[in-house]
C-alpha cells in the first residue's frame, strides 16, 4: 500500500514537473528568473535587515528575521535527512537554469516566500493577496527552472506557513 502510494506520488511529481519545465518560453524565462530570486536567502536576508534597521519597522523586522532563521534551519535539517536528488540529476534531458548544490526536498525558496507572506499578511492584511500570490509564483518558478519537484514546493509551502503561524500566534 505504501509502496503504491509512493509510486503514485513519484509519477505525479515527474508528470507535473516535466509539463511545467518543458513549457518554457523566451518571454517567460527572464521574468521567472527574476521571480525565483525573490525567494532566495540573499533577498530574504536583505529584506529582513532593511526592516530591522528602520526604527519604524524594527519589531516587524525582528519577527521576520526570527521566522526566516527558523524556516531556513528547518529546511536545511529536512534536506539533509531526506537527501532527495534534484530533478535535473534524476531525470534525463533536464537542463536547470540555475543549478543548486544541495538537496531538493523541501524547497527553501518556497518555504521562505510563504513564511514572509504570512508575516506580511498578519501585519498588513491588505497585502495578503499580493504576498501569497507572489509566494505561489516563486514556488512555481522553482519547478519551471528545473530545480524542484512539485512535492518539494508543496512541502516548502507547508513548512513556511506552519512555522510562521506557530511563531506569530505562539511566540510573538
Amino acid at each position: 500500500m505504501i509502496n503504491t502510494l509512493l509510486q503514485n506520488i513519484n509519477k505525479f511529481d515527474r508528470t507535473v514537473f516535466l509539463t511545467v519545465n518543458q513549457s518554457q518560453s523566451a518571454q517567460l524565462n527572464k521574468m521567472i528568473l527574476g521571480i525565483t530570486d525573490l525567494g532566495g536567502l540573499y533577498f530574504q536576508s536583505v529584506l529582513a535587515l532593511a526592516l530591522l534597521l528602520c526604527p519604524l519597522t524594527r519589531q516587524f523586522g525582528i519577527r521576520l528575521a526570527v521566522i526566516q532563521i527558523l524556516t531556513t534551519m528547518a529546511v536545511q535539517i529536512i534536506k539533509t535527512i531526506v537527501a532527495r536528488v534534484r530533478p535535473y540529476n534524476a531525470l534525463t534531458g533536464i537542463i536547470p537554469f540555475k543549478p543548486e548544490k544541495d538537496y531538493s526536498f523541501p524547497s527553501g525558496h518556497t518555504a521562505s516566500s510563504f513564511a514572509t507572506a504570512m508575516v506580511f499578511s498578519a501585519t498588513f492584511a491588505m497585502s495578503s493577496a499580493l504576498c501569497f500570490g507572489l509566494a505561489t509564483c516563486i514556488g512555481f518558478s522553482r519547478i519551471y527552472i528545473g530545480v524542484h519537484y512539485p512535492t518539494d514546493v508543496i512541502a516548502g509551502t507547508l513548512i513556511g506557513l506552519g512555522l510562521s503561524a506557530i511563531c506569530l500566534w505562539g511566540i510573538f
